[in-house]
C-alpha cells in the first residue's frame, strides 16, 4: 500500500495519527514512527489494496490555531456522570477518564472544552503490558476560551506511550441544541415534567467532557450515569447493570456498555420518565402519554433498517447490538444520528393517524430514513473532517427518500426527491457566494456553517446522479467495499471514489481514460452547477451542446468545466425510462451529431437525474409547449417539472423570455401528475405574490382559474376516501389551496361548512363531523376566513390541550388565516400572557414564533395591518420580543416586507421598520427595505412588462 503526503499549511491532518485510525492500527508507543511536526494535507487517500496520484486543488485558508496539535490522541473515554434533571436542575457533575496515547515527546496535553469547570486533574501512566495505572503528576490548566481549548502542562516532558487523564468538573445543561439538554412536557395531570438528552454534532461534546473532539478521532466509551430512581437512562449502548446509589437509595447507578471506536460528536444519552415499545432489538421511546403515537415509527424504522442492511450488504447488528429512537419533547423538528440511540424532536418521530396528516407521516417516514442511512454513512464511517461532512448528509439525504422506496414503495416518497432536493439545491446552489461542496472550515461557526443546504441536498443531488450513471449495481458493489474496508474509520471523497472506480473498471461506463475520481471532483471542488445549453442546428440532427456557471440574475463564463452526464428523448424515441446510456460533456462546448428529426422536440437530462439545468433554441422550446399542449403525457412527468421549474429560472436570469414560461403553463390545465404542479407552484406563487393587491392581480386570477378549472372538478376539498394515494393528497392539497385563494365559491364553503360541522356544539341538535387531518390544512385556513370567531376560539382551545407538537403547528398556521381583527389582536396578545406566572396560555419553545409567522403570512391582508398596528406601540414591541426573541420579531418583519406591492403597504412597512428601528438588527431593517424596494421596482422591469402584457391579452382572447 503507498500513501503519499506533503506539507500544506492550509490543513491539520495528522499523518501518522490518521494512518493508524484509518486502517485500524493501534497506536500505542510509536516508537518506530517519526512523527512529522507540520501539517499535512493528503494528496491521496489510498484505500487498502489499492493506490491513485490524484492531486487536488488547495484547501482554502483557514485559521490553523483551532485545531489540537499532534502530539496525542485518544483511544478510550470512561464517564461517569450526575444528574438531577428529575428536579430541573440544570448543573451537572462528572468524571471522566481520558486514557491517550502521547505520540512525540512533550510536557503539555491540550484537548477540547467549552463552559466545564475542573476542580481536579490528575495524570496516570499506563503499562503497554497492563496493570495498575501509576499516577504521576498533578498538571496545571491553561483555558483558552476563545479557541475551547484545554492545555494540561506537566512538570517534566512526557515521553511517548500511553497515559491516562482523571478530570473531575461540572457543566451546565442548556435549553438549545447543544451539549447536555433540558427539556420540559405535561404530563397526564397536567404537571412539568424535565427531561436530559444530548445533541454533540458538530463540535458539542467538548460541553460534556474534556476531549479531542474532532471526528477522526475516534475512540471507545465507557458510560455510568447517576439518576433519580423513578428516571431511565438510555445511552448509544445496551445498559449493562443497574444499582441502587449507596450514598443515596432514591438514586440509581446505570452501567452502559462499551462502545465501537466512534467520533466524539456521536455519543449519546438521555435521562427521563419515557416508556419504551421494543420490537427485538430495535426500540422507540417516547413520554407515555405519547408512545402509543411511537408505534408507526416503530415498524416503519424495523423495516428500514432491514431493507438498507439488505442494500447495503453490511448488517446493522453486526457493530452494534440494539438500535433506539428517541422523541424529545419541545426540540423543534430536527433529529441526530447517534449511533445506536438516535434522537428526534417529536413531530418527526410521533405519528397518530386520527390528528396528524399524510404530510406527517412523510416527514416521519423519511426523517428516519435520514437517520438510519447514517448508522452506515456517518457512524460506521465517519469524515475524516468536517470539509467532508457532505459524504455523510449527502448519503443521508439521498437514502431518506430512496430507502422508501425499498421500504414502503407504495408511500410514493421516492418520487418527491427531484421537487424537494434537486430542484431546491439550486436555488441555494445558484448564489455567487456559495461554497463548494469539499468546503474547509476551523472555527466551530466555520463549521456548522457547513451545515446547509450544499451539504443535504445538492450533495443528495450529486450522489443520486453518479448512482444513476454508474449504475446501479456498479454503485451497490463500491458502497458495499467502501464501508466494509472502511467500517470503524474515517474517510473522504477520494476514498469514496476509489471504491467507485474498481466497481466499474471494464463496464465502459466513464470516458475514455477519465476516473470516477476526475469525475466527481469537478463537482465537489467547485461552487455552484451547469446550465447545460442545447443549440439544435437543424440540419441533419447536429447539436451544439455548452456549459456555463448558472446563477440567480446571471450565467458567468465558464472558469470551471463540469463532466456533464447526458442523455435525451425525443418525440420519436421518448426513451424517458431508459437510463443506462450516458454521454459525457468534459469541455465547454461540443458538437455532437443525433438522429432527431428536425421537426421534432427534444428533451436533455431524462427524468431529471443529473444536476444541472438545461435550456434550449428557441425552436426547441416552441416545439416542447406545443408537443405539451397536444399530448403532454408523451413527456415524463419529472421532465415536465424539469421544463417547467428550468424555464422559470432561466426566465428570471434573463436567459429566456417569459412569456415562454406562461405559454407552457397553460398546458397544465390537462396536467393530473404532482411533480408538474409541485414546480409550477413556485411559478405561480411567485406571480400571485408580485401582483396581488395590484391593477394586474384580477387578469391573474382569470389565467389561474383556466389552469386548475378542470382538475379542481375532479377533487374534494373537505372529504378523503380511503384510496387516495400520497400524490394525490399533495395534489389535492396544492390545488384546492389555489382554488380558495382565488375565490372559487365552491371551495370557500365547503371549507366554511365542514369547519362549522366539526366545532357545532351540541345544543344546536347537531353532531359534530371532525374534519379528516388530510384536508384540514386548506380547510381550517379557508374556512375561517370569515367572520367565525367561535370556531377561531375552539380551534384555540384545541392548541392548547393539545399535547401533539406536530398538530399544534398545523393549528397555530391555521390561526393565522383569520380574516377577524379581534381574534387576530387577542392572538398576538397571548404571547404576553403566555409569560404570565400559572397561565393556562402554554406554548412550546418554538411556538410563539411560529404565532407571528402565521399571522404575517396569513392569506389576506388582515395579518399584516393588525401586527403593524399592534407592534408600533413601544411597549408591546419590546414586551413581545422579550418573550419571543427578536429573531422571531426579525422574521415577521421581513414576512411584512416580502407582501409590500403597493405604495400603500410601503408605507404601512415604514411604520413599522420606524417602531422596531433598535431593537431588531439594523440588517433586517436594511434588508427588509431593500425587500420592498425591490419589489415595488419589479413593475418597472421588463420581466414585469412581459407578464403584464401576457396576462392582459390572454384575457382579451
Amino acid at each position: 500500500m503507498v500513501i503519499r503526503c506533503k506539507v500544506n499549511r492550509n490543513q491539520h491532518y495528522r499523518w501518522y495519527a490518521i494512518v493508524g485510525l484509518l486502517l485500524g492500527f493501534e497506536l500505542g508507543i510509536a516508537a518506530s514512527v517519526s512523527p512529522l511536526r507540520e501539517l499535512v494535507a493528503w494528496d491521496t487517500l489510498s484505500p487498502i489494496g489499492g493506490s491513485t496520484e490524484t492531486v487536488f486543488a488547495p484547501a482554502a485558508e483557514i485559521d490553523q490555531s483551532y485545531f489540537l496539535p499532534n502530539n496525542s490522541i485518544p483511544t478510550h473515554y470512561s464517564i461517569s456522570l450526575e444528574t438531577d434533571i428529575h428536579q430541573n436542575v440544570r448543573t451537572f457533575r462528572a468524571t471522566t477518564w481520558v486514557y491517550l496515547t502521547i505520540l512525540e515527546p512533550s510536557d503539555r496535553i491540550t484537548m477540547h472544552l467549552q463552559e466545564l469547570t475542573i476542580m481536579e486533574a490528575r495524570l496516570y501512566r499506563v503499562a503497554s503490558s497492563g496493570g495498575q495505572a501509576i499516577e504521576i503528576d498533578q498538571p496545571a490548566r491553561i483555558v483558552n476560551i476563545a479557541l475551547e481549548h484545554v492545555t494540561f502542562r506537566t512538570a517534566a516532558t512526557l515521553p511517548t506511550g500511553n497515559y491516562a487523564l482523571r478530570i473531575v468538573y461540572t457543566g451546565i445543561m442548556l435549553n438549545y441544541q447543544s451539549g447536555y439538554l433540558a427539556s420540559q412536557y405535561r404530563n397526564e395531570q397536567d404537571q412539568w415534567r424535565y427531561v436530559g438528552s444530548t445533541h454533540f454534532q458538530a463540535t458539542h461534546a467538548r460541553r460534556l467532557l474534556p476531549c479531542y473532539d474532532e471526528p477522526a478521532l475516534k475512540a471507545t466509551f465507557d458510560l455510568q450515569i447517576r439518576h433519580h430512581r423513578d428516571y431511565k437512562a438510555i445511552a448509544n449502548m445496551p445498559r449493562t447493570s443497574i444499582e441502587i446509589d449507596p450514598t443515596n437509595r432514591e438514586y440509581l447507578i446505570s452501567v452502559f456498555e462499551t462502545t465501537p471506536r466512534m467520533s466524539t460528536y456521536l455519543l449519546a444519552f438521555a435521562v427521563t420518565d419515557f416508556a419504551t415499545r421494543e420490537n427485538g432489538k430495535h426500540q422507540v421511546v417516547a413520554r407515555s402519554n405519547a408512545i402509543n403515537d411511537a408505534d408507526y415509527a416503530l415498524q416503519v424504522g424495523a423495516t428500514i433498517l432491514e431493507r438498507l442492511e439488505d442494500y447495503l450488504g453490511v448488517p446493522y447488528y453486526e457493530y452494534m447490538p440494539k438500535l433506539t429512537s428517541i422523541a424529545i419533547p419541545d426540540r423543534g423538528t430536527g433529529a441526530m444520528e447517534n449511533w445506536g440511540l438516535v434522537t428526534y424532536g417529536e413531530p418527526v418521530m410521533l405519528y397518530n393517524p386520527t390528528v396528524n396528516t399524510y404530510r406527517n407521516r412523510k416527514d416521519v417516514t423519511t426523517i428516519i430514513a435520514h437517520e438510519y442511512a447514517h448508522q452506515w454513512f456517518g457512524d460506521l464511517v465517519s469524515p475524516l473532517w468536517w470539509q467532508y461532512i457532505w459524504l455523510n448528509e449527502g448519503f443521508a439525504t439521498l437514502f431518506q427518500y430512496y430507502a422508501t422506496r425499498l421500504a414502503v414503495p407504495g408511500d410514493e416518497y421516492w418520487e418527491l426527491f427531484n421537487g424537494e432536493v434537486i430542484q431546491r439545491a439550486f436555488q441555494d446552489d445558484a448564489s455567487e457566494t456559495i461554497h463548494s461542496m469539499n468546503q474547509n472550515a476551523a472555527t466551530p461557526q466555520e463549521i456548522l456553517a457547513l451545515f446547509d443546504s450544499i451539504a443535504y441536498k445538492k450533495a443528495g443531488s450529486v450522489l443520486n446522479m453518479f448512482r444513476n450513471v454508474l449504475g446501479e449495481s456498479s454503485w451497490q458493489e463500491g458502497l458495499k467495499q467502501y464501508l466494509k474496508d472502511y467500517e470503524l474509520t474515517v474517510a473522504s471523497d477520494s476514498t469514496l471514489s476509489f471504491y467507485l472506480q474498481q466497481a466499474v473498471e471494464g463496464n465502459d461506463i466513464l470516458p475514455q481514460g477519465v476516473k470516477v475520481q476526475d469525475l466527481l471532483a469537478s463537482w465537489t471542488n467547485a461552487p455552484g452547477f451547469p446550465v447545460l445549453t442545447v443549440n439544435r442546428l437543424y440540419r441533419d440532427g447536429w447539436m451544439i451542446l455548452s456549459q456555463n456557471r448558472f446563477m440567480n440574475g446571471k450565467v458567468l463564463p465558464v472558469e470551471h468545466v463540469w463532466h456533464i452526464p447526458y442523455n435525451y428523448a425525443y418525440a420519436s424515441s421518448a426513451s424517458f425510462y431508459d437510463l443506462s446510456q450516458y454521454d459525457w460533456l468534459a469541455a465547454p462546448a461540443a458538437k455532437i451529431a443525433s438522429t432527431v428529426p428536425d421537426n421534432e422536440w427534444v428533451v436533455f437530462n431524462k427524468q431529471q437525474t443529473g444536476y444541472y439545468r438545461v435550456n434550449y433554441d428557441r425552436r426547441n422550446w416552441e416545439l416542447l409547449i406545443e408537443a405539451l399542449h397536444a399530448n403532454h403525457i408523451a413527456i415524463h412527468r419529472l421532465n415536465r417539472a424539469q421544463l417547467i421549474d428550468d424555464a422559470f429560472h432561466l426566465a428570471r436570469a434573463d436567459l429566456l423570455d417569459m412569456s415562454v414560461v406562461l405559454r407552457l403553463l397553460r398546458y397544465l390545465r390537462n396536467e393530473r401528475d404532482y411533480a408538474p404542479w409541485q414546480a409550477a407552484d413556485q411559478v405561480l406563487t411567485f406571480l400571485y405574490e408580485q401582483l396581488h393587491g395590484t391593477e394586474h392581480e384580477h387578469a391573474f386570477l382569470i389565467f389561474m382559474d383556466e389552469l386548475i378549472e378542470e382538475v379542481y372538478a375532479t377533487l374534494s376539498v373537505d372529504t378523503v376516501n380511503p384510496g387516495e394515494t400520497t400524490l394525490y393528497k399533495y395534489l389535492k392539497q396544492l390545488i384546492t389551496g389555489w382554488a380558495c385563494r382565488i375565490g372559487y365559491k365552491d371551495c370557500l364553503q365547503r371549507s366554511r361548512e365542514a369547519l362549522r360541522k366539526e366545532y357545532s356544539t351540541p345544543s344546536a341538535g347537531e353532531t359534530a363531523v371532525p374534519v379528516h387531518p388530510d384536508v384540514r390544512a386548506v380547510v381550517y385556513c379557508h374556512g375561517l376566513q370569515e367572520d367565525t370567531e367561535p370556531e377561531f376560539q375552539a380551534i384555540y382551545m384545541r392548541l392548547m390541550n393539545s399535547r401533539n407538537q406536530a398538530e399544534r403547528t398545523d393549528l397555530l398556521k391555521a390561526l393565522g388565516c383569520s380574516q377577524n381583527e379581534n381574534s387576530l389582536r387577542t392572538l398576538l396578545a397571548t404571547i404576553v400572557l403566555s409569560a404570565s406566572p400559572g397561565t393556562n396560555f402554554i406554548y412550546l419553545s418554538e411556538e410563539r414564533a411560529q404565532l407571528l409567522n402565521a399571522v404575517t403570512t396569513g392569506t389576506t391582508g388582515v395579518g399584516i395591518a393588525t401586527f403593524v398596528d399592534v407592534y408600533s406601540d413601544t411597549v408591546s414591541l419590546q414586551t413581545a420580543i422579550s418573550i419571543a426573541g427578536a429573531g422571531a420579531m426579525e422574521s415577521a418583519v421581513r414576512n411584512v416586507a416580502a407582501q409590500c406591492n403597493t405604495p400603500q403597504e410601503r408605507e404601512q412597512l415604514e411604520t413599522l421598520l420606524k417602531a422596531v428601528t433598535g431593537y431588531v438588527s439594523s440588517a433586517t431593517v436594511n434588508s427588509a427595505r431593500a425587500l420592498a424596494t425591490a419589489k415595488l421596482d419589479w413593475f418597472n422591469s421588463a420581466e414585469a412588462l412581459i407578464v403584464a402584457e401576457f396576462l392582459e391579452s390572454y384575457n382579451n382572447i
